[in-house]
């Protein structure tokens, strides 16, 4: 399996390797990229040795032929039409030969704000209608149900960005695949951690009910989804 990275500048794509790592990665918040925090921590463990064997891992656990990938980090993706405005970041994408994976990297920070209460804060632009905010589109598309309230927003743009990826790279599956690094990190809120956990379990459970696929996959926009969530552990060398 063989891994590149690029970075997209303008209509160019500038390979990415451990001299300009910063560039590729670094979030609009300078105080984010610090060790300990997600993402740095991530930029470390895709340049590291343990990141082929743990997406070899990571493919194999979800019965995907080994292929190799170009990966583009914070890479700015459209949810496609009819959740406008609609882009938002992957903090890595991956594009292989028949795969999409949609890396979000965490340590503590949350998944964003509960769907419910950004429903509410779109819905202001719009008259007071919630039904043509994207988080409302969102949340009915992958889990109409109203306990599904509290999950964390960005859940559902992770997951339709990854979908919309696979559409437009014409990719027949795709993995939204979150990382959670573990270890020696900055756990400035490990409050967040316990409702991370509880929200991709909800979320996972959710979208399980409304969208049954084969196989543990998804059918999701007419493309087979997987919703999986590993811990790295910085501090041992990368252990999954």
């Amino acid at each position: 399996m063989k891994i590149s990275f690029f970075k997209k500048v303008g209509d160019n794509k500038i390979p990415v390797n451990k001299d300009n790592w910063e560039l590729a990665w670094a979030p609009a918040k300078k105080s984010h990229w610090q060790d300990g925090k997600s993402s740095k921590e991530l930029s470390k463990f895709a340049a590291s040795e343990s990141f082929i064997p743990f997406i070899s891992k990571v493919l194999k656990d979800c019965n995907i032929k080994e292929q190799d990938f170009e990966c583009e980090p914070e890479s700015r993706n459209s949810l496609g039409p009819g959740f406008n405005p609609g882009v938002r970041h992957h903090d890595l994408l991956m594009i292989g030969e028949d795969c999409i994976i949609g890396i979000e990297a965490k340590v503590c920070e949350t998944f964003d704000g509960k769907i419910n209460d950004i429903i509410d804060e779109q819905k202001v632009k719009y008259h007071n209608d919630e039904t043509k905010t994207r988080a409302y589109k969102l949340k009915e598309d992958l889990t109409p149900d109203s306990n599904a309230g509290q999950i964390g927003y960005q859940l559902y743009t992770a997951t339709r960005a990854t979908v919309y990826s696979a559409i437009q790279h014409n990719k027949d599956i795709c993995i939204m695949l979150v990382i959670v690094f573990t270890g020696n990190v900055r756990l400035d809120k490990p409050e967040n951690v316990k409702k991370n956990n509880k929200d991709f379990t909800d979320f996972k459970q959710m979208v399980g009910k409304y969208q049954k696929g084969d196989n543990e996959y998804f059918n999701l926009w007419n493309k087979k989804c997987r919703i999986e969530k590993y811990e790295v552990n910085i501090s041992n060398c990368y252990n999954f």
